[in-house]
């Protein structure tokens, strides 16, 4: 079996609403979805670098490695028969609201309440992450 290696970063802005970008549909594949920054690691890269990378290109936000906060390794989603993914799992704050999207790999992007980002959600493992991000918010979850 293929293991893929990636990132997931939840972004919060200033006043605690949470990141979220849409993939547009692919026919015959999925509808149009919302989720977090989330990206490949490449050859050389460690798992911070990718974030910081994949935050910049999905973004346009650059963000230093201090706002981040690594939250969870090695969370595995199996994508198909023959595809796991292992990801690391970041949480990310930014002063700024102001986002350009890569028109490549999304077509909109929003600032949702925390209380509502379980309903925009639309894969099983992006809710499952959020939930482990929701209790680091409340001080329960990992450092």
């Amino acid at each position: 079996m293929a293991i893929r290696y990636s990132i997931e970063c939840w972004i919060t802005g200033p006043d605690g609403d949470v990141l979220l970008l849409q993939v547009p549909a692919r026919p015959g594949r999925n509808e149009a979805f919302w989720q977090p920054v989330t990206g490949g690691i490449e050859a050389g890269e460690t798992p911070l670098q990718a974030a910081l990378r994949e935050i910049r290109e999905e973004t346009g936000l650059d963000l230093g490695e201090t706002r981040l906060i690594e939250i969870a390794t090695g969370i595995t989603v199996a994508i198909a028969p023959t595809l796991t993914i292992d990801k690391t799992l970041y949480v990310a704050s930014t002063p700024s609201t102001a986002v350009t999207i890569s028109p490549d790999e999304h077509q909109n992007h929003q600032w949702l309440p925390a209380a509502k980002v379980t309903e925009a959600l639309y894969w099983d493992s992006n809710r499952d992450t959020w939930k482990l991000i929701s209790q680091h918010r409340r001080g329960s979850g990992p450092a």
